[in-house]
């Protein structure tokens, strides 16, 4: 049983999507640019001199590694915790090793002869 009530309604919210999906919202302050839609989601942000942010932030972790360094030193330099960040990283490379084994097999069968 057709309604036209039902389709016509139907009709109007695919076209009342269609038009959200393509609205943007674009506001620029002091020359930041943001791009967002219609449901508030973030789409993009455009700073002027993003290079010197990210520079900014390299020296910023450059200023702080000694200091983390230093604050742990005392804990670095401990024998257990020397014994334990060995036995750490060597489980770490076998799971990896064991990792790429089992990757390396399952791609092996990925591809099947015809023939």
């Amino acid at each position: 049983m057709h309604d036209p009530a039902h389709e016509e309604l139907g009709l109007k919210v695919q076209r009342a999507q269609y038009e959200l999906a393509k609205i943007r919202g674009v506001g620029k302050v002091d020359g930041v640019r943001v791009e967002v839609d219609a449901e508030n989601r973030l789409l993009s942000v455009s700073v002027p001199n993003a290079e010197r942010i990210l520079a900014a932030y390299a020296a910023a972790v450059a200023d702080m590694q000694p200091q983390v360094e230093a604050a742990m030193r005392e804990l670095a330099e401990d024998p257990q915790v020397s014994s334990a960040r060995i036995f750490a990283e060597a489980n770490s490379a076998r799971l990896e090793a064991e990792r790429r084994g089992q990757q390396e097999l399952a791609g092996n069968g990925r591809f099947e002869s015809g023939w």
